[in-house]
């Protein structure tokens, strides 16, 4: 089945959206939508789009032109499932529609009064979205529009000169906006301004439709604003690609280095070249937010890295890429080896080449890998990468901005680690010992929130649950008093590791000493290192002063978390009864990592009597 774009047709969302509603397939996500206009014609094509990036989403719709109430109201629809997903979508036309009437009568007394409660109803509306979270306490992941842009100027070519300027209000209240948005809590902005102004206003609108029915845009807009919505909501739910795989001939450069030479291909600042290094630029950015970059080339390595090291115009170089395989053989062999290199699964592979003989290969042969649809025109390869939704983040953290350099990091690791764990001990504990690694426990603070959830999108390899949290999730977690969350920073002389852990532990309702550990991860980047030990010694001394007597553990296999199968009974958790759960009895917990020292905060510094950890 093909996937549904923002160019589909209508009826195609009409129709898809009754069958994906007829059997819903993925994690449940439930949509309230609140705005000042009717938003019905949204919900098909939103739906479709979330399904199609493996989510189940429902909707609820509040009444038309009733944000605030929908807001404050504690009996509004907005309140019912706070766990979900909150969307809310104002214009400007309707906020402040007595002002704009006022405004266009050209008093010069009542220009400034005007302008200034324009300003004071976003304020208003800022200030329903602070009583609004603090209402829901956090849990709900709260999405707000920007202000459309007007579809009419009533002053016309004049509107830019004049001090009653339409235009000149809207950007100075989205300004604002967008400024007192930012100071809400766990809410996030989309850009509906730009979608209209990229789509033009004249085919964003539809007044038809808002006289008969309060919908002003068209319907090839509402799907582009489906689409943003998508995007944004998405990510709260679904880890985004970990690596981006790419060609290099006429990909990274134009030409072939092969037949071209390196003084041949098409690279620079100016001409044919230009639109290259503007991609290049493009891809850069990804990777300082976390994105690895790797590339897949059919060419001599030989050849190929010395384009990479000394061109003058390239703006990748090889310290830029997490790995390589520069060969002959099969793109989609290329990947896997990559993948197996990086620890990462080919689900997490984007794979960008200008060859639509090898993306089909790749397509067919490694089919767990996003294959990014490449235009011809070279000048449109940032806009066709900008359009992949795998590659879009619900947040860039501290370790986003880090991951690449991490890896390079790692290879410096690798370098002196020895060639089998199994076959010198004594070599192993040797390294290890080298490493000089130190571990900081600590609970979960608000900052760290956005990094939690991320770990629990993306982590498969240590994950006990393999449960996926979402922000708000996870911020509903950190406020219930029955719950213990706990991050974990790694790092050893060759430098930092960042926040790579997760322990969430639940006390029992009915046995007040006894704690269920929901969810253990770790980074695939920390493992063979006894770090895990060292974490679960930290989390379970923190809970025996909290009073806890046993901890419930239980491990659920995924096809991916393999690693993590032997973890719990290896930790002294005996099975209980049911033959599910497994339970540590933490008066009698014996964990020694002597190989790691444990710098944690205050609340962590003295071990109580008895418990040797």
């Amino acid at each position: 089945m093909e996937p549904l774009t923002p160019t589909s047709r209508s009826r195609d969302f009409l129709v898809r959206w009754r069958s994906f509603q007829t059997e819903p397939v993925g994690k449940s996500v439930s949509i309230s939508i609140t705005a000042s206009f009717t938003v019905d014609p949204i919900v098909p094509a939103l739906g479709c789009f979330l399904a199609q990036r493996g989510l189940a989403p429902t909707f609820a719709l509040a009444p038309f032109n009733q944000i605030y109430q929908s807001l404050l109201d504690p009996s509004s629809i907005l309140r019912h499932d706070p766990g979900g997903v909150t969307v809310v979508l104002p214009r400007i036309e309707d906020l402040c529609e007595p002002v704009l009437t006022r405004l266009a009568m050209l008093d010069g007394g009542e220009i400034a009064s005007a302008r200034a409660e324009a300003a004071a109803e976003i304020d208003r509306l800022c200030g329903a979205l602070s009583e609004f979270v603090k209402a829901t306490g956090g849990k709900t992941a709260l999405l707000v529009g920007t202000l459309p842009p007007p579809y009419s100027l009533p002053l016309g070519i004049l509107d830019a000169s004049h001090p009653a300027s339409l235009r000149a209000l809207y950007h100075e209240l989205n300004l604002k906006l967008c400024q007192e948005v930012r100071r809400v809590r766990g809410a996030r902005l989309l850009d509906i301004a730009e979608l209209v102004d990229r789509a033009g206003t004249e085919t964003a609108y539809d007044m038809r439709r808002w006289h008969l029915a309060r919908c002003p845009f068209s319907d090839s807009f509402v799907q582009k604003l489906a689409w943003g919505l998508s995007r944004m909501i998405a990510p709260l739910h679904v880890a985004p690609a970990k690596v981006l795989v790419l060609e290099l001939d006429n990909t990274l450069w134009g030409g072939i280095l092969g037949e071209d030479g390196p003084s041949g291909i098409a690279l620079g600042d100016s001409g044919p070249g230009s639109a290259y290094v503007a991609f290049q630029d493009a891809l850069l950015a990804l990777r300082r937010q976390g994105l690895l970059l790797a590339v897949a080339s059919k060419n001599n390595e030989g050849e190929a890295l010395t384009v990479l090291d000394t061109h003058p115009e390239m703006r990748i170089r090889r310290k830029h890429l997490a790995g390589w395989r520069i060969s002959w053989q099969r793109k989609s062999e290329s990947l896997r080896e990559l993948a197996a290199e990086l620890s990462v699964g080919l689900s997490s592979f984007v794979f960008v080449d200008d060859n639509p003989v090898e993306r089909e290969e790749v397509r067919q042969l490694a089919p767990e890998v996003t294959v990014l649809p490449m235009p011809q025109d070279p000048a449109e390869y940032v806009a066709a990468l900008r359009a992949l939704p795998e590659l879009d983040r619900a947040a860039i953290t501290e370790e986003d901005t880090l991951r690449a350099d991490m890896y390079a990091i790692e290879k410096a690791r690798a370098a002196v680690a020895p060639p089998s764990e199994d076959g010198n001990p004594a070599a192993l504990r040797a390294y290890l010992e080298g490493l000089e690694l130190k571990i900081g426990v600590a609970r979960l603070s608000p900052e760290g929130i956005a990094r939690a959830a991320q770990l629990t999108q993306k982590t498969n390899q240590f994950n006990l649950t393999t449960i996926r949290r979402s922000e708000a999730e996870v911020t509903a977690l950190l406020a219930d008093p029955t719950w213990r969350l706990y991050s974990l920073e790694v790092s050893d002389r060759f430098g930092d590791y960042g926040t790579v852990g997760m322990l969430f532990a639940q006390r029992k309702a009915d046995v007040p000493d006894t704690f269920i550990l929901e969810t253990m991860l770790l980074s695939c980047r920390v493992l063979g290192r006894a770090v895990e030990t060292a974490f679960l010694a930290s989390a379970a001394e923190d809970l025996w002063r909290a009073g806890a007597r046993h901890l419930l553990g239980r491990f659920e296999p995924t096809s991916k978390n393999g690693p993590a199968a032997e973890f719990l009974s290896k930790h002294g958790f005996r099975k209980m009864d049911d033959g599910h759960l497994l339970m540590l009895d933490l008066d009698e917990a014996r964990f020694q990592v002597p190989h790691i020292t444990v710098v944690n905060r205050p609340d962590f510094d003295r071990r109580p009597s008895g418990v040797a950890l």
